[in-house]
């Protein structure tokens, strides 16, 4: 009975292990939505209302668009009613007046529409759809005829706060983080933190900073005068005036002659002399 017990339990065991077995080869099942024959080929999904939300403009016109130079006027809104594959058609709302558009729409994200007026005459549009946004970047409807050269519009099917106007290439910093402390929407506040019991020593209030030291005068503006520097030359007296020229008889001007030299004397000669024969 016993040994009937234990090959039960191995059994049992076995039986586990293949079921985990099995169970990691098992593939998920399918969605339930079949995927619609747009988002087969890989094109994005343009059906329904895309409402303006906000103008992105090069940097180099910042001055012109404050000195309104150039005017940003926001198109009106695209209700696009029929999608097939890259075919789209739906109407151009402006001031409550629909014009009906046909275009289409590539893998890329490329699209271009054609709105048409009551007499016939046809204005493009076109841009790109990149996540949830639509951009229109070349357009010639009139309402673009005073945006600066490289802005283009921003439509979202739901717009979140008022439109924005912003640099091209700007990106967004994220929202601000939720606090905690401030009931959200549809929720109770929460409760406000415990009182503390028994008496509460004052707090030291902050001492105010002592005034910094006044800044040393400034020092006064001297002039190292450089003492002359001595003169070590030998000082030569000045030359002694001459006599004035006399005239001679006749009026002719006579050079001073200085008188001449004493004659040198002439050195004894040495004699000898010899005594007298006797």
């Amino acid at each position: 009975m016993r040994r009937f017990r234990a090959l039960l339990a191995a059994m049992a065991l076995a039986g586990a292990a293949a079921c985990d077995q099995a169970k990691a080869d098992v593939e998920p099942l399918p969605p339930l939505r079949r995927p619609t024959l747009e988002e087969r080929a890989g094109l994005p999904r343009l059906a329904g209302r895309w409402l303006f939300t906000g103008f992105e403009y090069p940097a180099r016109d910042t001055q012109r668009v404050r000195e309104q130079v150039y005017r940003l006027v926001p198109p009106g809104e695209f209700a696009i009613a029929t999608q097939r594959l890259d075919s789209v058609a739906g109407q151009y709302v402006r001031d409550g007046v629909a014009f009906p558009f046909t275009g289409e729409v590539r893998r890329d994200g490329i699209f271009s529409f054609v709105a048409m007026e009551p007499g016939g005459v046809g204005q493009f549009v076109a841009g790109h759809v990149i996540r949830d946004t639509l951009w229109i970047e070349l357009t010639g409807f009139p309402s673009a005829a005073e945006w600066p050269r490289g802005a283009r519009a921003a439509l979202v099917r739901t717009p979140k706060g008022p439109p924005f106007v912003r640099l091209r290439g700007y990106i967004p910093p994220p929202p601000p983080p939720v606090d905690s402390t401030r009931p959200q929407d549809g929720q109770p506040a929460p409760p406000p933190p415990p009182a503390p019991v028994g008496p509460v020593e004052p707090r030291p209030r902050p001492q105010p900073a002592p005034p910094p030291p006044p800044p040393p005068p400034a020092p006064e503006d001297t002039v190292v005068i450089p003492p002359p520097p001595i003169d070590t030359a030998p000082v030569v007296p000045p030359p002694a005036p001459q006599p004035p020229p006399r005239r001679g008889r006749r009026g002719r001007d006579t050079a001073q002659v200085p008188p001449p030299a004493p004659p040198t004397p002439q050195m004894p000669r040495d004699t000898i002399r010899f005594p007298p024969p006797r």
